[in-house]
């Protein structure tokens, strides 16, 4: 039986996006979709997106024409909303500029809210160490950064055990050991550092309530790093 996915309807204020954002794009009745970016917009007016080269695609982008557009926001969340083309150039750049969205669909891929810090820590896997930066965390995980010329030892691949150490700041720093695996690995082997999705294994009910509080705080009283303009 199929895993019933949780959507909640929000606010345009919610909608968290940055200029450059990917997004895709699908022309209702068509049966086709294409990838575009973000390129601007004017609040409760219209926004703007990229066109591809394309042309039949771009058959379907006509004014009145409705559209979907779906796109992962600045905190992670996989959203969408329907909209209307306004019009669209076609010369010096291609753009479409659409409605802008009253409302959108918003689905979390993660159980818990993630938000974006930026403290030291260490990794260690295979009886090796290594200094890190801690990015962003979770109750289920956190990314994390880690210059590649300092680290002669082979690099971790998905799915290998490790532990992330770290003190988590706040008005009572608290420090952590907490197990997992590697998740993902974003950046290519040349690059001067490397980004890390660690999934963390399960946390003891103390050390979960800990970080569902300080995750709920950082949330509370830190604004997004990416946010539409209101």
């Amino acid at each position: 039986m199929p895993t019933e996915i949780s959507v909640q309807i929000v606010r345009n204020e919610e909608m968290n996006i940055g200029v450059g954002t990917k997004a895709v794009v699908e022309p209702q009745g068509v049966g086709e979709r294409f990838a575009s970016r973000f390129v601007g917009w004017t609040p409760q007016k219209y926004m703007i997106l990229s066109l591809p080269t394309v042309v039949t695609v771009r058959d379907h982008i006509y004014d009145g024409k409705k559209l979907v557009i779906r796109y992962m926001s600045c905190d992670g969340l996989v959203c969408g909303f329907e909209t209307e083309v306004q019009g669209a150039v076609f010369t010096p750049q291609r753009i479409v500029f659409v409605d802008y969205p009253a409302k959108l669909a918003v689905h979390s891929i993660r159980k818990g809210k993630r938000v974006s810090v930026f403290f030291g820590g260490e990794l260690t896997y295979a009886d090796i160490t290594c200094k890190c930066y801690v990015l962003n965390i979770s109750v289920d995980g956190c990314q994390i950064a880690m210059e590649t010329p300092n680290v002669r030892a082979p690099m971790p691949n998905i799915g290998d055990d490790l532990a992330v150490h770290f003190v988590l700041p706040g008005l009572e720093p608290a420090t952590y050991s907490i197990p997992g695996s590697l998740a993902r690995v974003s950046d290519q082997k040349n690059a001067a550092y490397r980004h890390f999705g660690v999934k963390f294994a399960t946390l003891s009910e103390t050390d979960s309530k800990k970080l569902e509080a300080y995750v709920a705080d950082a949330e509370k009283y830190m604004s997004h790093t990416c946010s539409i303009d209101k």
